[in-house]
């Protein structure tokens, strides 16, 4: 079952931190009442405000979160900030969120050391004013979840993978396509395996493309259902260079497979190495990418991939040149997420990042190393038809967002156009920062966007509340910017569309609980914690 709380109340955060994984390669928006765990009454504005008129009808739980996982929590387990070498890269998904009818599927990495079963995929259903499970499947996995969608019916997507820690310059060895390494897995609420596709040696049976060396190193994973296909993107390491005494360089990986059949119908896509983040969305015609490219190329790379079919594809173009010489990890440049562009105007996508508003790469200081600059949002908007014409210019970004940013990227004097949509550096620089930007198209025109503020505190940096603002797609702001949770967001999971807001979900794995935070576009708030 479900209650509604106040997150003001709720999140205790303690200083635990997650191991390094890197490679080369006041919100004074409402709160709910606590009624308990019978499920409550809740109101953005009053505890004793009535409740929707359209409450869905009473479920019966099958299960509850604490009897089936211990989950990932962002706010004790990932206190990564700015500084930290983890938040150069991008971090593997925890719990996947996908909205389904009404409600959610939730694929979720299950923390519970007492038994076997690594993972589960939970169906969680509005009834009345709680949300509760009203499914449970537990398909095959190997060790890591690496994406979950489903096809809008009754087939479920799910990826899951083995982070290798033996990796070395001959482990292993060339054309050595290995079992066991990334799973792709078609099922259902019923539990039935429609397929499960060893994807190694099935793509080397299609074509013999690079091998799945060690999925989601210095990266992350997405994978999207579009178009009949399903396609999985992730970081990966590849073939030993000879020249560097056999390292392995990092880069990104795409497979496309055949909804219905599990068949491998292309093998890769964009070109991004290093690639260190990466994100993806089906939007109706081809599957959108974005990475943070780090050497080849060295800027934000945005593009459409045909499925199945390399015609279609657009080809990476920039979205924001990064400063720095090729192929320096510290990137100084954080990926937050793309969004669609309602309508058919001049624009069609909506792209949001974090990076420093100086051209300067020294650092701060000790205290703020890696750091040599004021960590700002920032925006820029894409155009429907956009190729790459191979210059490297802007020419498919609006020209009219009124912020510049003089860059050496690669050796290469470059000029980027952008919307800054925070101002901390008029606070002082290095004094605040933005981390773990998000953003949610919840209208054609309208977007939730929301990030980590951080405050320096002589030391290091220190999480000062989660964020939020409403735009409309020329970045023009409706509501906020105003603290909307004390809870973390997630770094390596993407925030949804519900209720006609946004939400993000954390989970706690002390309590053995999942906590769904929604956030209206005028930015009031409501959290539910599903038990």
């Amino acid at each position: 079952m479900a209650r509604f709380v106040s997150w003001l109340n709720l999140v205790a955060v303690f200083p635990l931190a997650l191991a390094c994984s890197g490679d080369d390669g006041g919100g004074d928006g409402g709160t709910a009442a606590d009624t308990g765990s019978g499920g409550g009454t809740a109101s953005s504005s009053a505890d004793d405000a009535p409740l929707p008129p359209d409450l869905p009808v009473p479920k019966e739980p099958v299960t509850t979160v604490f009897e089936s996982l211990v989950p990932f929590d962002a706010n004790r387990e990932d206190l990564a900030g700015p500084g930290s070498w983890d938040t150069n890269y991008g971090k593997s998904p925890e719990i996947v969120v996908v909205p389904q009818g009404l409600g959610m599927a939730v694929y979720a990495q299950n923390y519970d050391t007492t038994g076997e079963q690594k993972s589960i995929l939970l169906r969680i259903e509005p009834s009345v004013d709680d949300y509760v499970i009203t499914g449970v499947v537990e398909p095959p996995f190997l060790d890591r979840i690496m994406g979950m969608d489903h096809d809008g019916g009754d087939n479920i997507y799910v990826a899951s993978g083995i982070i290798d820690s033996e990796i070395d310059a001959t482990y292993p060895a060339l054309n050595e396509y290995r079992p066991g390494i990334v799973s792709v897995v078609a099922t259902n609420w019923d539990g039935e395996v429609n397929f499960e596709v060893d994807l190694d040696p099935a793509r080397e049976a299609f074509d013999q493309p690079e091998l799945l060396v060690n999925p989601m190193v210095a990266a992350t994973s997405r994978l999207v259902y579009g178009a009949s296909t399903v396609a999985l993107l992730h970081g990966n390491n590849t073939d030993p260079d000879e020249a560097l005494d056999g390292a392995r360089h990092q880069k990104a990986m795409t497979t496309h497979l055949h909804a219905v059949t599990g068949a491998i119908t292309r093998s890769s896509s964009m070109w991004v190495s290093h690639s260190f983040d990466q994100r993806m969305f089906y939007d109706g015609s081809g599957f959108i990418e974005m990475h943070l490219g780090d050497a080849y190329p060295r800027y934000v790379a945005f593009g459409s991939v045909g499925p199945g079919n390399p015609a279609a594809d657009s080809g990476a173009v920039p979205l924001f040149h990064i400063k720095g010489a090729l192929g320096e990890n510290v990137t100084r440049t954080e990926i937050g997420d793309v969004a669609r562009i309602g309508g058919s105007g001049e624009f069609g996508y909506l792209a949001v990042f974090i990076a420093e508003r100086t051209a300067s790469e020294a650092d701060l200081g000790p205290a703020q190393a890696n750091i040599a600059g004021t960590r700002e949002l920032a925006m820029v908007r894409i155009k429907q038809s956009f190729a790459s014409t191979g210059d490297d210019e802007l020419n498919h970004l609006d020209a009219s967002m009124p912020d510049t940013l003089d860059v050496s990227s690669s050796g290469m004097p470059r000029t980027n156009r952008l919307r800054w949509l925070t101002n901390y550096d008029a606070e002082g620089a290095g004094t605040a920062m933005v981390e773990r930007a998000k953003v949610v198209a919840t209208a054609d025109d309208e977007f939730i966007v929301m990030w980590e503020r951080h405050e320096f505190n002589g030391s290091g940096y220190v999480f000062a509340g989660t964020h939020a603002m409403t735009l409309n797609a020329a970045g023009e702001v409706a509501a906020g910017p105003q603290e909307v949770s004390q809870s973390r967001l997630p770094r390596g999971d993407d925030a949804f569309l519900l209720e006609g807001g946004a939400a993000f979900m954390t989970g706690d794995s002390q309590l053995r609980e999942l906590q769904l935070h929604l956030i209206a576009p005028d930015l009031t708030t409501r959290l539910i914690v599903i038990q």
